[in-house]
């Protein structure tokens, strides 16, 4: 009989890779995956490379600039220039701190608890903080790119203005690349105990988000830009202001090590910003391995608990929201009403969007909340107009990214599923006429609640928060349509991931497109209307301009936006509708 020594390769017990060669392992696996990726990125997806370098390249010289006359201003006119650029950056920092932390944490929940590859990786013998670690490590990369596209314009404005020495270029982007990791790891360790605790009720992990967000972004504008009575910009007030900002440079916040560290290096102090470089790595180090000790024990059982178990009465709740919103369209045919509200629960049941659409859209009320504060509703009705219409245009903008993300995959993410929609009673327009409801109806809500928040906070006249409604109304017929029919026009049905899906090149045409009928709308519609309002305020207008000339104008414009409008949502919907009918899946 053979002995245990005699068995061969193949039948010989297995045994656990080690740590070291785990990590190689994992290390060659993130290598392939970024060349696929490029490689695929530059052969199919050159359209979209092109236009992320122009309005990156773009806005990174818009920001250096804006920067610039910023840093030039303080130096020449504020006598305590580098005691306000001290508290200036560590609020700027701190802020996108906190922006880090909740981005990197819905970044990790879709990663770790929604994505095949984690799948695939628990049913391999690798352990879980490794596979907490290598998904980290991937939303840093991910999440970096923005973060630099942000910070570096702004530094390297401030090396300018201050003659920083040439190892300041560099050596910003490893406090930056460093820094990132703090927050990762605390949005990580949020993220895996939020699942664990509260695996399958969304009501918690949503209270916590709107917590995490909306609670200290509120105690931070009344902190900061808390009525005195004093005129903005003066003297008295920039005191109060920085008085306020005291809290930005408590020595225990890591913005303020990445502040003073920056501004070491921009002054040549080597020991000084070396101390700091070192401060931040030995944090960012014990954070991440603090988040990984977390993800060994928690990991793979906040996993299965996502997947499993659910509570009657949630089941209950959940059935008396979607009997309210399908009574709420009774005037819709009954097929489309249950697309609805099918779609309603597939957004509700993925936390990394709705999450996301809480954060940007409650971030913009609460700024809207806030103008007040700023002062901005005392001004002068021209600057009044002038800020009521770059709101307007931000939150149409926001509203775009939001249809490509989330609309324009619906119609791809059916594909592998479609035939359970094939065995219904339904004609495949009405699929896509639901979507364009769903989409039109959930965008217009919130974006009529923030505009007309807006012109209330800055106290524009009712006429023309009127047309702003109507601008809306049509820009959510107008981006529903393009975003629905150009899905349905372009999709990827063997592709079940919805980022990579708006990443595409039907995304990125969808994103192209949407922006130019955003500057249509605001140019058409908008625009005319503001300076109307903006010459009718002023103390000579009548000499500069006739009034009564810019009524024509707004008359066709009015024509105009309502035909481009129309054409924004059929034209796009017929295409999609006529190339579903002709598909087979």
């Amino acid at each position: 009989m053979a002995t245990d020594d005699s068995l061969s390769p193949a039948l010989a017990p297995f045994s656990a890779l080690s740590p070291a060669d785990e990590a190689r392992v994992f290390r060659r696996l993130r290598g392939r995956l970024l060349g696929n990726t490029v490689g695929v990125f530059l052969s199919s997806s050159r359209l979209r490379l092109g236009l992320m370098l122009v309005f990156s390249s773009s806005f990174w010289i818009g920001l250096f600039l804006l920067f610039s006359e910023a840093f030039t201003f303080l130096n020449r006119h504020i006598p305590i220039h580098n005691e306000v650029v001290a508290y200036l950056f560590s609020l700027f920092f701190g802020s996108l701190m906190l922006m880090l932390v909740l981005s990197s944490g819905i970044i990790l929940y879709s990663a770790l608890y929604r994505s095949r590859e984690a799948q695939f990786l628990l049913t391999t013998p690798a352990t879980p903080d490794r596979i907490f670690a290598h998904k980290v490590q991937e939303a840093v990369m991910f999440s970096s790119w923005g973060f630099l596209l942000l910070g570096s314009p702004m530094l390297v404005a401030y090396g300018a203005a201050v003659l920083a020495p040439w190892y300041f270029y560099a050596l910003f982007f490893v406090f930056l690349l460093c820094f990132l990791f703090i927050p990762a790891s605390l949005g990580a360790i949020a993220c895996l105990l939020l699942t664990f605790y509260f695996p399958r009720s969304k009501k918690h992990l949503l209270a916590a988000v709107a917590v995490l967000t909306i609670a200290p972004a509120t105690w931070l504008l009344a902190r900061t830009f808390g009525s005195g009575g004093e005129a903005i910009l003066s003297e008295s007030w920039m005191s109060q202001l920085m008085a306020r900002l005291q809290f930005t440079q408590a020595p225990l916040l890591p913005s303020w090590w990445l502040s003073e560290g920056l501004r070491s290096v921009a002054a040549g102090k080597w020991e000084e910003s070396f101390f700091y470089l070192l401060l931040i790595v030995s944090n960012a180090s014990f954070l991440f391995l603090a988040a990984t000790a977390v993800a060994s024990h928690v990991y793979r059982t906040s996993y299965s608990r996502s997947w499993t178990g659910r509570s009657t009465r949630r089941a209950a709740m959940v059935r008396w929201w979607d009997t309210a919103l399908s009574r709420s369209l009774f005037f819709l045919p009954v097929s489309l009403r249950l697309l609805i509200v099918k779609d309603v629960r597939t957004f509700r049941r993925d936390p990394s969007q709705w999450s996301q659409f809480l954060i940007f859209f409650g971030l913009l009320a609460l700024y809207y909340l806030n103008i007040r504060r700023l002062g901005y509703n005392v001004t002068n009705g021209h600057w009044r107009s002038v800020v009521s219409l770059l709101n307007l245009s931000v939150t149409s903008l926001i509203l775009s990214t939001f249809t490509t993300r989330f609309i324009f995959p619906l119609l791809s993410l059916e594909g592998r599923r479609f035939w359970v929609l094939g065995l219904s009673p339904l004609e495949r327009h009405d699929i896509l006429i639901g979507k364009f409801v769903f989409a039109a109806g959930g965008s217009l809500l919130p974006t009529v609640a923030l505009v007309c928040l807006s012109d209330v906070m800055l106290e524009i006249p009712h006429s023309i928060t009127l047309l702003h409604v109507v601008t809306v109304l049509l820009l959510c017929l107008g981006l529903a349509g393009i975003s629905v029919g150009l899905g349905a026009r372009l999709p990827i049905l063997r592709e079940d991931n919805p980022s990579k899906i708006a990443a595409g090149f039907g995304g990125t045409l969808n994103l192209l497109v949407s922006m130019v009928f955003i500057l249509a709308m605001i140019l058409l519609l908008a625009l005319p209307g503001h300076i109307y309002l903006a010459m009718s305020q002023t103390q000579y207008a009548t000499q500069t301009i006739n009034l009564h000339a810019l009524r024509p104008w707004l008359i066709a414009g009015m024509g105009a936006s309502v035909v481009v409008a129309a054409a924004a949502a059929v034209v796009p919907m017929h295409l999609g509708i006529r190339h579903l009918r002709r598909m087979e899946f």
